[in-house]
């Protein structure tokens, strides 16, 4: 895939293993887009501006002091604040519309504030996306499965690859906000398939069916429950589903993209996820952390890890 000027990456080296190759980690740096960046981070708490709409939130990793002075946080037009007992509230200091557009190269998408502080996409995957599209680029009409796919942003950028796109996710509504993203984005008549399932029932479901991908992107989450009251716990059924995923690959395929941000997991964690299963097929891996660039410190704030395989 290709990779941006923000990358840091080493030379490769070997493995224990004669036939798959890895690169030492890499710190993939999201810098940001005119849509957004994080303006600030410390004190357990990032600044972001989303368009023209400020938010705070929690961010566990940045105790370190804030960069900025207290009356640049006081912008925010919201605040968000979870504990480890529901899903948290936002606290309004100016009014913020229910959603409102922002786009990031060619994808576009609609923000919301949810009441899990979520806001309609994960930016430190910025990179990932236009090395999705580049890739596919290269091999037009590849079968491309996106899981937990979210609000669909990695599904976008394999839609502007010129793949096909099977797009899953649990949520009815989420499936629905991808649905109008994509749209939005111009790709309304993409050949993009949109699935409401449980994403290890759909996996197992497709090996029965034998169906194959070229490329699968999976970015699943420490803990779910589909509306069908199934449990999803990564540490008990990331590997189960991962083997799943790998009787799906194709006998020529592009890629496989898990990322991860899980308290704990870290890339090494992935690397050792995805090198036994893929060994058979030779190709590299590549494992880091993804990080975003913060614009009153020009340092990095940790925003999750990926592992990604290609072929040699």
């Amino acid at each position: 895939m290709s990779s941006s000027a923000s990358d840091v990456r080493a030379e490769p080296m070997k493995t224990t293993s004669p036939i798959i190759e890895t690169r030492s980690h890499t710190l993939l740096v999201a810098p940001g887009f005119p849509d957004y960046e994080v303006l600030d981070a410390g004190d357990g708490l990032k600044l972001e501006r989303l368009g023209d709409v400020v938010i705070s939130r929690q961010c566990a990793q940045a105790f370190w002091p804030r960069a900025l002075p207290e009356g640049e946080w006081t912008r925010a037009h919201a605040t968000h604040f979870r504990t480890d007992n529901g899903p948290g509230a936002w606290t309004t200091t100016r009014k913020v519309r229910p959603a409102w557009p922002i786009r990031c190269g060619d994808l576009h998408f609609e923000m919301r504030l949810t009441e899990f502080g979520h806001i309609g996409m994960f930016a430190e995957q910025q990179v990932q996306w236009g090395d999705i599209t580049a890739r596919l680029l290269e091999k037009p009409e590849s079968r491309v499965l996106n899981l937990f796919a979210y609000t669909g942003g990695s599904t976008l950028a394999a839609g502007l690859g010129k793949a096909r796109v099977t797009h899953v996710d649990a949520v009815k509504g989420v499936v629905s906000w991808a649905r109008a993203n994509a749209t939005a984005t111009g790709l309304e008549a993409a050949p993009i398939r949109w699935i409401v399932d449980d994403a290890p029932t759909f996996v197992a479901r497709e090996v029965r069916r034998e169906v194959r991908y070229d490329g699968i992107i999976l970015d699943p989450p420490t803990f779910g429950r589909a509306p069908t009251g199934a449990v999803w716990k990564i540490e008990s059924d990331l590997v189960p589903m991962l083997a799943n995923c790998e009787r799906l690959l194709s006998d020529d395929p592009g890629f496989v993209l898990l990322s991860a941000h899980t308290p704990g997991v870290t890339a090494a964690t992935l690397e050792n996820l995805l090198g036994p299963l893929l060994e058979k097929r030779g190709g590299r891996l590549e494992a880091g952390e993804m990080v975003h660039r913060v614009t009153a410190s020009k340092s990095v704030i940790p925003a999750g890890v990926y592992c990604r395989w290609t072929p040699r």
